[in-house]
Order: structure tokens, then sequence, then C-alpha cells
């Protein structure tokens, strides 16, 4: 299986730099076209300056000029002209504007004149071994449509190369939500054997007369058993959502982390004003607010204040939970909720990864650092939808 995924990704590589390479290749072909392309308007307009000396030298133009010459004077192309004398004075022109026959504006002439000095260098027409005149040519509208392709195709080639590039994200995102969703659904099968066995040697427990109190701890870790492989089975596939107090669900969620840490840790909970409904998986949405608690937990080292607040921001539901702990780097920001990242040794960094994909995923919020100061504290900040009847 694993030599397998090696080559399919060996092939994805090959396909992806033979298409770089692919695109680099017609780049360098159309840049030698337009370089090509470029050099023989060269040469057209500098055949045509010759023909222009060899009529001005001409003395009898019937006899002198050559059918050569006047083939060439005669000769259509799109390429605009401007013939110029020593001192800069226009002389002649030609393709400048649409309507040759109009009288030309001396102003628009120059104007054109300064565009295509710009575009080429200028063809010198030297009378007596001096340079007399000159003749200023533009690209050919044939020419200024090629010289863009490069770009075209360019940006062509980079939105094709993104497109594959978030393909693959995509692909590698459903493999591992595949993966994920395997695993959680295992996970929860594993346990779900040994627990009913469980619930089976406490009621002949009960059966027995062993001291209640005993029974009540078995009973109650239990519990806790069924809540896990309710939270696996669930996170393995499309949870159900359903409407939900959210300051029910978190006061309560709070009062079942008091019982399970020591005195050390300070719970205050502020809830909104008003009665605030949003649609969220109750399993899954705990288990998110376990696991940021425990992260915080963790940052103080057993001992602070967590509060936990709840507001409508926006027309969203905002809750705050805010630790005095150690506080996160800045550059570690954008990467706690990445899977596999961990502050800790021993750590997986499974926890805020799950809890990124329970909110981000199944219930379309968001969750993210509001904010955090070294040696001062974290405030994880979690943005939910509220419910609405017609949804």
């Amino acid at each position: 299986m694993i030599k397998a995924n090696t080559n399919n990704n060996l092939i994805r590589l090959i396909l992806f730099i033979g298409l770089i390479l692919s695109v680099f290749l017609i780049l360098f072909n159309t840049n030698k076209v337009i370089e090509y392309t470029k050099k023989e308007e060269r040469k057209k307009i500098e055949l045509w300056a010759m023909a222009q000396k060899n009529f001005i030298e001409s003395k009898n133009l019937d006899e002198d000029l050559g059918e050569l010459t006047f083939m060439v004077l005669t000769k259509s192309f799109e390429n605009p002209i401007i013939q110029v004398d020593e001192s800069g004075k226009i002389l002649s022109h030609k393709n400048i504007f649409d309507e040759e026959s109009l009288i030309i504006d001396s102003i628009r002439l120059k104007s054109v004149l300064k565009k295509i000095s710009k575009e080429n260098k200028p063809i010198e027409i030297k009378f007596n071994n001096s340079i007399n005149q000159k003749l200023y040519f533009g690209n050919s509208s044939t020419f200024n449509k090629i010289k863009y392709y490069p770009f075209a195709l360019l940006i062509v080639a980079i939105f094709f190369t993104l497109i594959v590039i978030n393909y693959y994200k995509s692909f590698v995102s459903s493999n591992r939500n595949k993966i994920w969703a395997s695993f959680a659904k295992e996970t929860a099968h594993q346990i779900g054997t040994p627990l009913s066995s469980l619930m089976g040697w406490s009621s002949i427990l009960k059966e027995k007369k062993v001291d209640n109190n005993i029974i009540v701890e078995i009973e109650k870790d239990i519990e806790r058993l069924n809540k896990i492989t309710r939270r696996f089975s669930e996170i393995g596939s499309i949870p159900k959502l359903k409407k939900e107090d959210i300051n029910d669900i978190l006061n309560n969620t709070i009062n079942y982390l008091k019982k399970r840490n020591s005195n050390l840790i300070r719970f205050e909970f502020k809830p909104s004003k008003e009665t605030i409904f949003a649609l969220l998986n109750r399993t899954l949405f705990e288990w998110v607010i376990e696991n940021i608690v425990k992260n915080a937990i963790d940052s103080m080292k057993g001992k602070g204040n967590i509060i936990i607040s709840v507001n409508k921001v926006n027309y969203e539901i905002q809750v705050l939970i805010k630790d005095n702990g150690i506080g996160i780097e800045r550059k570690f920001h954008n990467k706690i909720f990445s899977s596999g990242f961990s502050s800790k040794k021993k750590g997986w960094g499974l926890g805020l990864s799950l809890s990124k994909r329970i909110i981000k995923e199944y219930h379309k919020g968001k969750i993210f650092i509001n904010k955090s100061e070294i040696n001062k504290g974290t405030t994880i900040e979690l943005h939910l939808l509220p419910f609405k009847e017609n949804s």
C-alpha cells in the first residue's frame, strides 16, 4: 500500500514537472517567434528606407527610379512610419491615421512620433555619408497582438498550476478525512466491546450488593467511556446538528470540568444577557470546549483562572475562552490548530486540530487565537452561526 502511494506521488511529481517544462518550452518558442517577427519588420522598413533614399537621390524619376524601387515604395505594410530631417522636422509619414487624405494635426503627429520612437530604434538615411534623415517606425498591429501572447500564456499556466495544486490539496485532504473517519469509527468500535462487558459486570456487582460507592464510581467511568464512544462515532460520520441553547451547553460543560479538576483551577462563566440558540452537535461541541480548556490548564501548570464568555457579535455567536497561562508565541498562532503540531514534548497535536475540524467543517464556524501574550495568557475565540427557524 505504501509503495503504491509512493509510485502515485512520483507519477504526479513527474507530470507536474513535465507541465512546467512544457510551459517554459512554449514560452521560449513564442519569444523566438516574437524576436523573429520584430527583426523581419525592421528589415522590411530598412528596405523601404533604401528605396526612399534612391527615390530622393534620383535626378530623373521616370528614368532612374527603377522598377524594384517603385515596387518597394508602393508596397503596403502596417507599420506606422514618420520621416524627419536632421533638425527633427517631420518630412513625411505613413500609416499614422486611418484616413491619409485628411489634414493631420501636427500635435497629434508629434505625439505618435514620441510613442513609436520608444518602440524601435530609428533607421538612419545617409546622403553623401552623412546622416541627413531618420526614419522612425512603430510595431505593426499583428506584432502588438503576438507580443502579449507570452504574458497571456503565463497567466493561463499560473491559473492551471493553481487549479492542479488546489486539486491535489483537495485530494490529500479528502484522503486525510477518510483516514480520520476510519480511525474514529474503529476507535468507537474497539471501545464499545469492553464497554458492553463493563456494563454487564456493573449489573452483576449490584446484584451482589457490593459497596454502592464503588458501583457509582464505576458507572461514572462507564458513562465517561460512553461519551468518548459517542464522540468518535459522531466525528467518524456526518454529525446531526440540532437547535441548542449555547449558554446551557457551556454552563453544563463548565460544571462537568469543575468536578474533574482541582480547586486550584478557578472557572468563571459569563453567559450572554439573552438566550442564544445555535445549530450544534452537543457531543462534539462539548469536546471542543474540553480540548481548549485542557490546553489552557496545561499552559497554567494546573493553577490559574479560566474565563468563558458568550456574546452576539455581527449576527454571529462569539465564545471567548481566556486563561492566564504562559501564552503562545506569535509565530505559532497559525500552527497550533494544525494536525500534528504540539508545543508539548509528549503531545500528539490532535486536540486543537480536532477542534478546528469540528468547528470549521461540521459547524461552518471559525476558531482562532484572539489574543496571546507571553506569561500573561491566551484567549481562544470561536464563532458560530445562530439558529434560524427556517434552517
